[in-house]
């Protein structure tokens, strides 16, 4: 996990591209890669099959976040996303394989990749990743890593923590998604379906009630009195916002 910008700084989640170009150039024939642009409609977001466009798209619109599945991503697709990022400190490039496929994606950090993910991780997950290397990619120097709440509580995407007064807060992965989004723009409401779609995903069976829930279990870790919040606000008719300490 990385760092999440100051609500002044950088947008951490989608953002238009400009000039039509691609923000993010994804090379995947299959699987959770395909599903981006659908899943992040509001970002330019590039799917191509074939590693001989892919290189094209890449020299040419110089996207920021690279995505490369292997297959169909060959040794060269790979040696140029690595050369690319060497050149570019804007890009981030990420790496996708088998599960079994350990040595590649270990190869592929050692060449510079800043991550490498098995092709059987959930959509949900996989883009929740991409999300924070492009608020990563876009942040400006010195941009904190760690996130005051308030009341001895710091949140912390780069160690992927919640503490309270430097004591760790153990978070289930949805309760740590559902804060960290809420928390890249404190103060923004966001509506059970829009927390639905960006923790969970389409694809998720469930309802309302399943934020509800875990906004329960976060508020039973995070709030001094759960049930007079102060942090995880109800916004009625809508749904939630995280106000932190000022």
């Amino acid at each position: 996990m990385v760092a999440v910008p100051q609500p002044d700084s950088v947008p951490a989640f989608p953002a238009p591209s400009r000039s039509g170009r691609a923000a993010w150039l994804i090379l995947a024939a299959d699987g959770p890669a395909t599903e981006v642009p659908d899943r992040v409609p509001s970002m330019a977001v590039r799917v191509v099959a074939d590693p001989r466009r892919f290189r094209d798209v890449l020299l040419a619109e110089r996207p920021r976040l690279v995505v490369c599945a292997q297959p169909p991503a060959d040794a060269g697709a790979l040696e140029l996303v690595a050369a690319e990022r060497r050149r570019r400190s804007g890009m981030r490039a990420v790496h996708l394989a088998p599960p079994d496929a350990v040595e590649a994606r270990l190869a592929a950090l050692s060449h510079g990749f800043d991550d490498a993910l098995t092709t059987a991780m959930a959509s949900a997950e996989l883009i929740g990743r991409l999300l924070w290397l492009d608020a990563k990619a876009r942040a400006r120097p010195g941009t904190p890593t760690v996130l005051s709440i308030g009341d001895g509580l710091d949140l912390d995407l780069a160690a992927h923590e919640l503490r309270r007064n430097g004591e760790e807060v153990h978070l289930r992965p949805k309760e740590f998604g559902l804060l960290a989004l809420l928390a890249a723009h404190p103060g923004r409401a966001y509506t059970r379906r829009e927390l639905l779609h960006l923790v969970w995903g389409e694809g998720h069976l469930g309802g309302a009630r399943t934020v509800d829930v875990h906004v329960r279990w976060l508020r039973s870790k995070i709030e001094p009195a759960p049930a007079e919040p102060v942090h995880l606000i109800t916004v009625r008719g809508i749904g939630y916002r995280l106000d932190l300490a000022p």
